[in-house]
């Protein structure tokens, strides 16, 4: 019997007239489910984060919106219309602790990477001044491939990567000063950071990419069976 870990996915909070619903982009679910992993979708509320780890054994933060740049000690006169609920932030930030506390593996997705440098006390940069062709300008929907330069001890080199592997980005905020212990194992090739580790939570990761959005490549499925490894082994802690 192949053994299933249940994983938790936070979301984000979605409007639709004076309703407001939970919204996780079904790729993300699909890319989890495909590799044995059950998804369990967080929503975004704070003071109900041990009780959600109570019921997984790993954490998946997606894509997502810009970060209030408050949160990174950060102040901007520019449209805030994109920028995330406040929940959300306040709520995986929480959430990144009691996992390091607890030793519950991480893996963050483009704005999860980002949050989790935010959460331990790092900065963005806010806005890339010069968007390179492997980062997605705000009004196309199309994302586009490009290579990564894994360094040192990467986590990503122990994957199925080969130099010749792409992935698919769009964002136009990056890692900027890097929190306290962690540091960039992976970049782009414009020299914006593209994957994060830890020295002292080696459970936690966070890339730039999007793995589900090219599923089938043999970095997303390992990367997928990565994070089912990590949960089954805190599963039986």
């Amino acid at each position: 019997m192949v053994l299933k870990p249940f994983v938790g996915v936070t979301s984000d909070w979605s409007s639709e007239g004076k309703s407001k619903y939970v919204r996780v982009d079904k790729p993300i679910l699909r890319w989890l489910s495909k590799e044995n992993i059950v998804p369990i979708v967080f929503p975004s509320l704070p003071g109900m984060e041990d009780s959600m780890l109570e019921t997984v054994s790993a954490v998946v933060i997606p894509g997502g919106k810009d970060i209030l740049p408050k949160f990174y000690g950060g102040s901007v006169e520019e449209n805030c219309e994109d920028f995330c609920d406040i929940e959300r932030t306040s709520f995986e930030s929480a959430l990144l602790w009691r996992c390091a506390r607890l030793n519950i593996p991480v893996l963050g997705i483009c704005l999860g990477c980002q949050v989790i440098n935010v959460a331990f006390g790092g900065t963005l940069i806010f806005h890339l001044d010069d968007p390179l062709s492997h980062h997605r300008k705000k009004e196309s929907k199309a994302p586009v491939l490009h290579r990564i330069y894994p360094k040192g001890e990467s986590f990503i080199k122990k994957l199925s990567f080969t130099k010749d592997t792409r992935v698919s980005s769009s964002h136009h905020q990056a890692v900027g000063r890097l929190a306290h212990s962690f540091y960039a194992s992976t970049y782009g090739p414009d020299k914006v950071i593209e994957a994060i580790e830890s020295y002292d939570y080696p459970f936690i990761k966070g890339i730039q990419w999007h793995p589900e959005r090219t599923p089938h490549s043999p970095l997303s499925k390992s990367l997928a069976k990565w994070l089912r490894e990590k949960a089954i082994e805190r599963s039986e802690l």
